[in-house]
C-alpha cells in the first residue's frame, strides 16, 4: 500500500489543479500562427438612399473557423472598392476580450455593387454588398401579363387595364428597376391614355386607361417589353347601344287567304349586338314585298301617303294595313323594310286556305262556300300570343293574340258521333292514305316538311300546331262586357295600356304595353271567353343599365398582392348587362367588406381605383384565399348589384434570417442575428409600419432566442440576440411575421480550442489485487500531435488508487502513473486532461482485477488517510466539463519505457 500523504501535499495539489483547469479565453495573436479574420456585412443587400447602416462585423477566427477573442486591442483596416455606392471607416478596432466589433456602412443615392475589404497583419478578407439594384436586364424566364377587367366595351367609354411580370411559376415579380412597357393598338376604335407604361422600381404593376371611340368593331391592345423580348396581346370588342340596324317582325304568322286581311308589321331598331334600343333621330322607312300585287302596291301607296318613320326617342313603328289576299295561298310571303344608313330587314308570313269561324268549327272554303258538317272535327281551342322576345325599358311595344284550334292527327281518320266517317282534305293526305294521294312522279304535299307545305286546311298542320279561327262577332277587352282579358305578370315591368279587340271575321287582336325603368322577364297573358288562354314571355332590357359592380385586381384576375402591412390595390368598375363599362349617371357609393372600405364611382366615370387595408382579417402566411364582398350604399339601392369575389392572396415579401457567422463560439455570449424584410426576389423592402417578428430556435439546448425583434419604419432590417448554452451542435433559426413568408437559417456552435484526447499504453487487461501496476498515459490534440505540459487529473473510486493523482505530460506528451486495485472483479477510473490553448479532454477506462474471494466482513475494513484525500480532491473537481475520446496505442513510446526499465 502507498504511504499516506500529508495534508499540505493535498493543498498543494489542489492549487496546482486549479491552475491547470483554467481555460484560456483570450488569445495572444502574436503567439498564434494559424488564425484568420472574418468580415461580415449582414445584411449584404441594403436599400438605397443616404443612410448609415450598422451592419459591418469583424471577427478573429481560430484555425478551425471558430471566433476567438484577443488579449489586446486589434486594429483592422477597412476599404470599399466604390465609396460612391457604400463607404466604410478606414479602421475598426476589435477591443481586447471582445467577441466582435461592429462598424457602419454608409450608403448614398447611388445604387450598385461594391466590395468591402478588411486587413490585419497581412491577412485579408472581403465581402461583396449591393445597394438598391443596378440591374439593367430582367431575368430570361419571365412572362409579361396584360390584365383587362372585361373584353367588352361600349363606344365612348373607358376601362382600366394593367401590366405586370411573373415568373414561370406565376409569382409576380417586383420590378428591380424601372421597366418600360410599350403599348400597341388600333387607333380608330380605341386607344390607351399613354403609349408607354412604366412599372416603377419596387412596384409590381403599372396601369393605364383604355378609351373607346365612336366606332364599333373588334380591336386589340398589345403590351411589349423590348429589352426582354416579351409581348402579349388581347382583343376588345366595342359595341354600341345606338341604333345600327332595323328589324321587322310580322304577327300573326298565319292568316286566311281572304280579302281585307290585316297584319301587324312591327319595325324596330337594334344596336350592334342585336338588342332593341331607341333612336336619337327620326328614321324614315320604306316598305316592299315579294308579292308586288296585291301587297307591294298597297305598301307603296301607303308609304307615299303616310311617310312612315320611327320617331326620335322611340324604338319601333307599328304598321297595320289591310291586304286583299284572296287567291294568294302561299308560303313565305315576304315583306321588307329599308332605311338609309340602317340597311334592310325582312320577315315572312303564310296564308291558309280554309277558314274556320267560331267555336262551332264552321268551315268556309276559298270559294266562300260554308260547310256546316262535312269534315268538321271536334277541335280543341286556345289562344296564341306573339311578340318580340326583347323590348327596351321606358318604351311602348305590341303583342298579338290569335284565336286558334289545335290540330289532332289522331282524328284525321276517325268518325263522327253519328258514325259517319271524317274525310280530311285530299291535299293533306299522305300517299299511302286511301282517301287520296299524288302521282308517283309528284311528291305529295302532305309528305313535304311543314315549312314547304301549302296549308289548304287545318289537316295540313302537324300534330299540336295552331290553326287560326275567325271570331263570329266583335270581342272587346274593355267596356261593360269584357270578352278578352289581358294581364301582365309585373306591372312595374310592363303595364297594359290598350288591350285591343278582335273584330268579327278576324282571328287576332293587338295589345299595347308600356314598359318602365325596371328590367327583367315579364309574361303577357290573354284569355278569350269560350276559347281559352295563352301567354308570351318577353324580357324588358336596358343595355345601358348597370348590372354589376366588379372588383378588378391589377395583379391578376384571381390574385391579390398584399404588402407587409395588409394594403392591397383594387378597382371597382361598373358594368352593364353585356359586361361593358357603364358610364355612371350619378355618383354611387359601395361598401367593400371585410375591409370596411367605402368607395365611390363618380358621375360620368366607369371605374375607381382604391387602396384598401383590413384589420378584420388576417393576412397570414398560411392563408391563401380571401373573399371580398361589395354592395351599394344609399337611397333606392339596387340590391342586385351585390357581388362577391374570391382571390388567391400572395404575400409580396418575406422575412429573411441572416447570420454574420454560421459557426459561433459555444462559450461566447454576445452573438447576434439579423432579420430583413425583402421581396420575393431578395430586394430590401421598407415597411410602412413597424414589423413585429417571431424568432425561434429549433434546439434550445444549443442556442436560445430570448427576444423577438421589431423592424422599425424606415429601414428593412433589425438585429436580435442569440444566447449560447455552452453546448456544441446545430440549430435552425426561424423567423416569421404576419403577412409575409418566413425563412430559416442553420447555425452551428463549436469550441475555439483543439480538443485534447487521452490514450493509455502498457495497461494490462487484468491486474492483480493489492499489487501496484505502472502504465503510461498519452495526451494528443485532434491532429494526433503529442501535447506536452498537459495536466492530467485521475479520479478513482474506493476500490482503487492511482498515484500521482495529478500529473503533467513530458515533452513526448506522456506521463507514468501507478494503479493499485483493492478489490475485484473490475475497477474503473476517469481521466481529465487540460492544457493552455486547448479544450479539455476526458476519458474513462475499466480494468479487470484478479482478486481472491472475500473472507472478512466489510465492517472490519479501516479507511486509510489517503482515501480521504481522494474524496476531497473529487469534490474540488465538480463542475469540470467532460468529453469522451477514442483510445489510441502508443507502441513506440511504450517500448522505449520498457527498455529504460531493463537498464
Amino acid at each position: 500500500m502507498n504511504t499516506k500523504k500529508p495534508t499540505i501535499i493535498l493543498l498543494a495539489l489542489t492549487l496546482l489543479l486549479a491552475g491547470n483547469l483554467h481555460t484560456a479565453a483570450a488569445q495572444n495573436l502574436e503567439a498564434l500562427s494559424d488564425y484568420s479574420i472574418k468580415l461580415a456585412i449582414s445584411p449584404d443587400h441594403l436599400e438605397s438612399g443616404m443612410a448609415e447602416h450598422p451592419v459591418g462585423y469583424l471577427y478573429v477566427l481560430s484555425k478551425h473557423g471558430v471566433p476567438i477573442t484577443s488579449t489586446y486591442d486589434v486594429p483592422v483596416s477597412l476599404n470599399s472598392d466604390d465609396p460612391s455606392v457604400a463607404s466604410v471607416p478606414k479602421k475598426a478596432i476589435l477591443k481586447a476580450n471582445e467577441e466582435y466589433v461592429s462598424f457602419p456602412v454608409i450608403t448614398g443615392e447611388k445604387s450598385g455593387k461594391t466590395t468591402i475589404t478588411a486587413s490585419l497583419n497581412g491577412k485579408t478578407t472581403f465581402q461583396k454588398i449591393e445597394v438598391g439594384t443596378d440591374e439593367s436586364h430582367l431575368p430570361d424566364d419571365l412572362i409579361l401579363e396584360l390584365n383587362l377587367p372585361t373584353s367588352e366595351m361600349h363606344v365612348n367609354s373607358e376601362m382600366p387595364f394593367s401590366v405586370y411580370l411573373t415568373t414561370m411559376d406565376g409569382v409576380i415579380v417586383r420590378a428591380p428597376n424601372d421597366v418600360e412597357i410599350l403599348l400597341d393598338h388600333e387607333e380608330s376604335l380605341a386607344s390607351p391614355n399613354s403609349e408607354i407604361l412604366t412599372i416603377k422600381q419596387g412596384q409590381y404593376y403599372a396601369w393605364g386607361v383604355l378609351s373607346a371611340h365612336e366606332r364599333t368593331g373588334n380591336t386589340f391592345l398589345r403590351a411589349i417589353q423590348e429589352d426582354s423580348g416579351l409581348d402579349v396581346a388581347k382583343s376588345v370588342k366595342i359595341s354600341s347601344t345606338l341604333p345600327t340596324a332595323i328589324k321587322l317582325s310580322i304577327f300573326p304568322e298565319l292568316v286566311p287567304a281572304e280579302i281585307d286581311r290585316q297584319l301587324n308589321i312591327f319595325v324596330t331598331v337594334v344596336d350592334s349586338e342585336g338588342n332593341p334600343t331607341k333612336t336619337p333621330d327620326d328614321i324614315p322607312l320604306e316598305f316592299f314585298s315579294s308579292e308586288q300585287y296585291p301587297i307591294g302596291e298597297t305598301l307603296a301607296d301607303f308609304g307615299k301617303s303616310e311617310k312612315p318613320v320611327i320617331e326620335k326617342g322611340q324604338f319601333g313603328y307599328l304598321l297595320q294595313e289591310k291586304f286583299s289576299l284572296q287567291n294568294l295561298l302561299e308560303n313565305d310571303i315576304l315583306i321588307g323594310v329599308t332605311s338609309p344608313g340602317y340597311g334592310t330587314a325582312t320577315d315572312t308570313f303564310r296564308t291558309v286556305g280554309t277558314s274556320i269561324e267560331g267555336i262551332n268549327n264552321i268551315k268556309k272554303s276559298m270559294n266562300h262556300v260554308f260547310d256546316y258538317g262535312f269534315d268538321i272535327k271536334n277541335y280543341e281551342h286556345t289562344v296564341g300570343v306573339y311578340g318580340l322576345t326583347h323590348i327596351p325599358s321606358n318604351s311602348s311595344a305590341y303583342f298579338t293574340y290569335q284565336l286558334s284550334v289545335i290540330e289532332d292527327d289522331d282524328d284525321d281518320d276517325g268518325t263522327r258521333p253519328d258514325g259517319s266517317p271524317i274525310t280530311i282534305h285530299p291535299e293533306c293526305a299522305e300517299e299511302t292514305d286511301e282517301s287520296g294521294g299524288s302521282d308517283d312522279d309528284v311528291e305529295s304535299n302532305a309528305n313535304l316538311d311543314f315549312e314547304d307545305r301549302t296549308l289548304y286546311s287545318v289537316d295540313c298542320m302537324d300534330d299540336e300546331m295552331l290553326y287560326p279561327i275567325q271570331a263570329e262577332e266583335n270581342q272587346y277587352s274593355d267596356g261593360y262586357v269584357q270578352q278578352i282579358s289581358i294581364t301582365s305578370s309585373d306591372a312595374d315591368l310592363a303595364k297594359i295600356t290598350d288591350g285591343g279587340k278582335i273584330t268579327s271575321s278576324y282571328s287576332f287582336g293587338t295589345t299595347e304595353i308600356s314598359t318602365g325603368q325596371k328590367t327583367g322577364p315579364v309574361t303577357i297573358s290573354t284569355s278569350v271567353n269560350g276559347v281559352g288562354t295563352g301567354s308570351f314571355t318577353t324580357n324588358v332590357i336596358n343595355t345601358l343599365e348597370q348590372k354589376e359592380v366588379r372588383i378588378f385586381s391589377p395583379t391578376g384576375e384571381d390574385s391579390l398582392i398584399f404588402d407587409r402591412d395588409g394594403f392591397f390595390d383594387v378597382f371597382l368598375i361598373a358594368l352593364d348587362g353585356n359586361e361593358r363599362p357603364k358610364v355612371m349617371k350619378e355618383t354611387e357609393k359601395y361598401l367593400v367588406t371585410p375591409t370596411n372600405g367605402l368607395v365611390e364611382i363618380e358621375k360620368g366615370a366607369t371605374f375607381t381605383f382604391t387602396q384598401l387595408r383590413s384589420d378584420t382579417f388576417d393576412v397570414a402566411i398560411e392563408e391563401t384565399r380571401v373573399t371580398l364582398n361589395v354592395e351599394p350604399i344609399g337611397e333606392k339601392t339596387n340590391f342586385d348589384l351585390k357581388g362577391t369575389k374570391t382571390f388567391i392572396t400572395q404575400p409580396s415579401s418575406k422575412i429573411q434570417v441572416t447570420l454574420p457567422l454560421s459557426k459561433i463560439n459555444s462559450e461566447h455570449t454576445q452573438n447576434i442575428g439579423i432579420i430583413q424584410l425583402v421581396d420575393l426576389q431578395g430586394n430590401p423592402v421598407i415597411p410602412k409600419l413597424p414589423v413585429k417578428s417571431k424568432i425561434t430556435s429549433s434546439v434550445d439546448s444549443i442556442v436560445q432566442i430570448i427576444d423577438d425583434s421589431i423592424i422599425p419604419t424606415g429601414t428593412s432590417y433589425a438585429t436580435f440576440p442569440i444566447k449560447t448554452t455552452g453546448s456544441i451542435g446545430n440549430s435552425m433559426i426561424s423567423a416569421s411575421a404576419k403577412g409575409v413568408n418566413g425563412t430559416s437559417n442553420l447555425i452551428t456552435t463549436a469550441s475555439s480550442q483543439t480538443q485534447l484526447q487521452i490514450f493509455t499504453g502498457g495497461l494490462a487487461s487484468e491486474i492483480k489485487v493489492d499489487e501496484p501496476f505502472e502504465f503510461r498515459l498519452f495526451v494528443d490534440d485532434e491532429n494526433a500531435d503529442s501535447v506536452s505540459g498537459a495536466s492530467l487529473k485521475i479520479i478513482t473510486g474506493d476500490d482503487a488508487i492511482i498515484t500521482p493523482e495529478v500529473v503533467r505530460t513530458s515533452s513526448d506528451g506522456s506521463a507514468i502513473v501507478s494503479l493499485t486495485a483493492f478489490e475485484g472483479p473490475d475497477i474503473s477510473f476517469e481521466i481529465i486532461a487540460t492544457a493552455e490553448g486547448y479544450a479539455e479532454g476526458k476519458d474513462s477506462f475499466t480494468v479487470n482485477v484478479d482478486a481472491p474471494e472475500k473472507v472478512f466482513d466489510a465492517i472490519d475494513l479501516e479507511l486509510p488517510e489517503w482515501m480521504i484525500y481522494i474524496v476531497i480532491g473529487g469534490i474540488l473537481l465538480v463542475g469540470v466539463i467532460v468529453f469522451m475520446f477514442l483510445r489510441k496505442s502508443k507502441t513506440d513510446l511504450e517500448e522505449e519505457w520498457e527498455e529504460e526499465e531493463e537498464l
